[in-house]
């Protein structure tokens, strides 16, 4: 086992996405196959499969309340209403001065 990762910032980039999901399936195959070679990356993987497994425990995942739902919605909705005349009112004031 190699006890210097030459890679070891690109390594720990890939021991990331393999344990939070977004590596690819050759990602995986490649990281399977080399992690038993690599001390400084095997213990990056043990240390960083230690700390998610943990706050998978730890952490009480809540919903928000419904009414917060709705009022962000409602929030949003006239943000999007106030951009849209802004941009209706940008857009004459445009023809107007360029016309």
């Amino acid at each position: 086992m190699k006890e210097e990762c030459e890679n070891h910032e690109k390594c720990m980039k890939m021991i990331q996405a393999v344990l939070d999901g977004s590596a690819s399936k050759e990602e995986i195959e490649h990281f399977k196959s080399n992690i038993d070679v690599c001390k400084p990356c095997f213990d990056g993987y043990q240390l960083e499969k230690s700390i998610k497994d943990c706050l998978q425990t730890k952490v009480e995942k809540k919903c928000c309340p419904q009414n917060t739902v709705d009022q962000l919605k409602a929030k949003i909705g006239i943000g999007l209403l106030l951009l849209g005349g802004f941009l209706i009112k940008l857009k004459v004031i445009q023809e107007i001065f360029l016309s």
